[in-house]
């Protein structure tokens, strides 16, 4: 059924789960995550717009994820004045990330890489 080193949906839709509640930032948003055939759909809506990349990253280096599908909405709080470009509702933003990296494991660092000096 599964081809080499493939991941079920389900396994996958447990580890991306397990991975977001690491991160801490979706806790305070409302994320729905779908996975069809090791893509992954990112729906709901965010409390920052600053939450969006490492939602997206952290789900991105899950080992089996082929593509991740942002779909994602930031809804702004009430402004402090009428009117105000905070009030609006951002428009959804499609991303697709193909993530071809190696899996990290959760004992090495994930975001840093050697600085030119």
């Amino acid at each position: 059924m599964f081809g080499r080193n493939q991941i079920s949906d389900r396994d996958l839709l447990k580890s991306i789960n397990q991975r977001l509640a690491r991160t801490g930032t979706a806790s305070q948003s409302k994320v729905n995550v779908s996975v069809q055939q090791g893509n992954v759909t990112l729906t709901g809506t965010l409390q920052y717009a600053i939450q969006r990349s490492p939602i997206v990253k952290a789900i991105s280096r899950v080992a089996g994820v082929r593509h991740v599908v942002d779909l994602m909405q930031f809804t702004a709080k009430k402004a402090e004045r009428p009117g105000d470009r905070q009030n609006a509702r951002m428009p959804e933003r499609l991303v697709l990330v193909e993530s071809t990296a190696q899996p990290v494991t959760d004992d090495e660092p994930a975001d840093e890489q050697p600085r030119p000096e």
